[in-house]
């Protein structure tokens, strides 16, 4: 049976690496043939091979992903009723979450108007920005512009396209024109909405304090800004301040431990029933009731599916070791939902779950206070390469700081806030007074926990490539293993895969990557030992904006540890949005721009050496020639967009011109201040994302590039690039990419003379879920 289990678990996992999904029926034909071989041997009453048997389990779990896989698909928005105004109504799912500055994000799910335009059962994601507070299940009519779900690819950073896939989004939009049809009723929604409004009302003077009781309490996180969440990230608790799969863990094995001991003082129980088998039923109960005040959401459901198995299986009578159950509880699911295949969550909470009882802290039984730092030295170390392979961080202090967070957020912070939530439904002074404890508990925590995120050793970003990686989880392995166990004296030998050297640019050679930010700018220019990134993107509502979300990721994929040089091309959101955020993560040795707005509120301390781009700047690094074409100091136009810094950039005989946001008055004055030769390039991005107020004839023929690049967003609200720029463009006989179909296009220019293929990351990093942009 386990190889069974395995084999399947094993084709489902395949869908992970699925480019195109293959024909379902083909899936289910394959499975069919298989079911009449075991069925063959069945009825010979011959013994079924191993092999038989594993390649069944493998034909059934691929045929199930695969359906559930081809059903999400097919449930997208149809292209035809992207960006056309169409009146839905229907009922709002979960709890919707603010949007800064104003209005609300919400999960709608549709019921009536426009059935072209929707399948029974899907979701979208909507905004909306009225006036009126959305509730969770009222009844809303709305007019909605809609689009396919659409994320931006590039290396290191978050996989919109994949979240949406995973948790049944069809579509994203605006709403707009809402018409209360129904109210909502009384539903367990409604009262974590209340808890929410009420718990973050109640203690405006300390937002994060009070973000992170609600999250503890009910699971959500719209109160948690993103410097808490960053700040507990470096400090490796972030397991801890929301409900997942180790949270759970820890209320179940709490509940279960005290169960177990009261249980073992009364000899006539322990004689009817074992304390072990009550208790950790029980402790899987306590959970079960914490995941419902949590909204049951998806993350949650599996934790809890997969602590049920592991109890229930553990308790049942006869032998069944620990990793037996494991693999039962995953089989079970991925039996009820196969694209769980692609969370994180669902790989972290299990290899939680199993280290917590490797280190023998499974729910109901008895632990020493040995027992249990040994379980969190395991699942400290055991989940390093996990933590590494997907958020590209090391968080040094993290087995220090669990040591104090984990009882403290256990035993004194969740309690008491449990027990004020519990005393509002007699007396609200009470309650009052019970959550300022567990808040002013929180906040001493937080104080301590600023102090080590502060640190210079508090964590490391750092991406490990692919064997690299498997050489960490090879080598911790080795170390968590039994000391009698031979061989484990040497655990430090895969840990020289970290050191193999990566192939490293050469001087004169030039890697130039313009990064899909949607609807904004941002190119990383790298030399053999310098690096410059010119413009940020947009800084973006609550998610915190291109900086945090995109570049930071994509410089810890890029292993880039210090800025050379900042430019800000000029003071644009959608160009110096994600300023902020570089200068707080990454060293910065010169800033050029015209006193850019990141650096308004900058200590003067702190503020890197900022001087203005000016016509005729010119430096070398590594033999590649940097050079600002614009702005022209007696020709400083008055509009934003034509003072942009117009940087050209020249290795192995090509050059590239960006020109950010650069209009038709500044490129005809640039063209009558400079020889032809100097404007001439071979690769040019667009001037305002190809707006038709830019790009002008003469500018395109004077420039003569090979390759054009349009860094706009998927069906941005301006229609960029413009058609007429777009067939000024092809006209020409130009190759002209788009970042919103292409992802990050990235150019290395390695030889003299030789013109480098583009690499596009949606289809170089091509998934099924992420189907191509044309």
């Amino acid at each position: 049976m386990s190889a069974l289990l395995l084999s399947s678990i094993f084709g489902v996992f395949l869908l992970r690496w699925w480019v195109q999904l293959p024909d379902v029926v083909y899936c289910l034909g394959f499975f069919a043939l298989m079911l009449s071989v075991c069925l063959c041997y069945g009825l010979r009453r011959l013994p079924l091979p191993r092999a038989v048997l594993m390649v069944t389990g493998l034909s059934a779990g691929l045929y199930w992903s695969v359906l559930a896989a081809s059903t999400a698909m097919q449930a997208q928005l149809p292209a035809a009723c992207e960006g056309q105004r169409i009146t839905v109504s229907g009922r709002i799912i979960g709890l919707p979450r603010p949007a800064e500055p104003v209005g609300e994000r919400f999960v709608f799910a549709p019921q009536s108007g426009a059935p072209s335009c929707w399948q029974p059962g899907v979701h979208w994601q909507l905004s909306w920005r009225g006036e009126t507070v959305l509730r969770p299940d009222q009844h809303w009519q709305f007019h909605v512009r809609l689009k396919r779900p659409n994320g931006v690819v590039n290396p290191g950073g978050f996989d919109g396209e994949l979240w949406w896939h995973q948790s049944g989004i069809s579509a994203t939009g605006w709403a707009s024109h809402g018409e209360l049809i129904a109210p909502a009723g009384i539903t367990l929604d409604g009262l974590r909405w209340r808890i929410r409004q009420h718990l973050l009302a109640a203690f405006p003077e300390q937002p994060d304090a009070a973000g992170t009781v609600l999250a503890l309490l009910t699971g959500d996180r719209a109160g948690m800004s993103a410097e808490a969440w960053d700040r507990y990230a470096r400090t490796g608790i972030t397991h801890l301040v929301a409900i997942s799969g180790v949270h759970i863990t820890m209320v179940a094995w709490l509940v279960a431990w005290c169960l177990r001991w009261l249980w073992l003082r009364s000899p006539r129980l322990a004689l009817w029933l074992p304390a072990a088998r009550v208790s950790g039923v029980m402790g899987w109960l306590a959970a079960c009731g914490y995941g419902v005040l949590a909204g049951m959401e998806v993350p949650t459901q599996r934790t809890l599916l997969m602590l049920g198995m592991v109890v229930w299986l553990r308790y049942l009578p006869g032998e069944m070791r620990a990793a037996q159950s494991l693999v039962w509880a995953l089989a079970a699911v991925l039996l009820i939902d196969p694209l769980a295949i692609h969370s994180a969550g669902l790989w972290l909470s299990f290899a939680a779950v199993a280290l917590l009882m490797a280190g023998g802290m499974a729910p109901g039984e008895e632990v020493s206070w040995r027992a249990g730092l040994r379980a969190q030295w395991l699942a400290t170390w055991g989940l390093l390469p996990l933590s590494l392979a997907l958020f590209s961080r090391l968080a040094w202090l993290s087995l220090l700081v669990n040591i104090i967070a984990i009882p403290w957020v256990t035993f004194s912070v969740v309690p008491v806030a449990m027990a004020g939530l519990l005393a509002h439904t007699v007396s609200e002074t009470l309650g009052h007074a019970l959550w300022t404890a567990a808040i002013a508990s929180m906040a001493t925590l937080d104080a301590l926990l600023k102090w080590f995120a502060a640190l210079p050793a508090a964590a490391l970003d750092w991406h490990v490539p692919g064997l690299s990686l498997w050489a960490l989880v090879l080598s911790i392995a080795l170390l968590l293993m039994p000391r009698a166990l031979p061989g484990r004296s040497l655990a430090w030998l895969p840990l020289l895969a970290l050191l193999w050297p990566q192939p490293l640019l050469q001087p004169g050679q030039l890697r130039l990557s313009i990064l899909d930010v949607g609807q904004g700018l941002a190119v990383h220019a790298q030399t053999a030992e310098h690096e410059l990134l010119f413009d940020t993107g947009a800084a973006w509502q609550e998610t915190g904006g291109a900086g945090q979300r995109i570049i930071l990721p994509y410089m810890r994929w890029a292993q880039v540890r210090a800025l050379d040089a900042l430019v800000f091309s000029h003071d644009d959101n959608d160009h110096t949005g994600g300023g902020a955020a570089i200068m707080r993560a990454l060293p910065v040795a010169q800033v050029w721009g015209d006193w850019p707005s990141p650096l308004e509120h900058w200590p003067l301390a702190e503020r890197p050496p900022v001087q203005a781009c000016r016509q005729g700047q010119r430096w070398q690094w590594d033999g590649v020639t940097f050079e600002f074409l614009w702005p022209a100091p007696a020709f400083l136009l008055s509009r934003d967009n034509e003072r942009s810094c117009v940087l050209r950039i020249r290795a192995q005989g090509f050059s590239v011109l960006i020109p950010a946001d650069l209009e038709a008055q500044g490129e005809l004055t640039l063209l009558s201040l400079l020889p032809a030769a100097d404007v001439r390039a071979d690769l040019l991005l667009l001037g305002h994302h190809g707006s038709k107020t830019s790009t002008t004839a003469s500018w395109l023929a004077a420039v003569a590039p090979r390759e054009v690049i349009a860094t706009v967003g998927y069906r941005n609200r301006f229609r960029h690039p413009h058609p007429s720029v777009q067939q000024r463009v092809l006209a020409a006989g130009q190759t002209l990419w788009r970042s919103d179909s292409s992802g990050m296009l990235r150019y290395e220019f390695l030889h003299p003379g030789q013109w480098p293929t583009v690499q596009q990351w949606r289809q170089h990093d091509a998934h099924y879920w992420r189907p191509r942009r044309d």
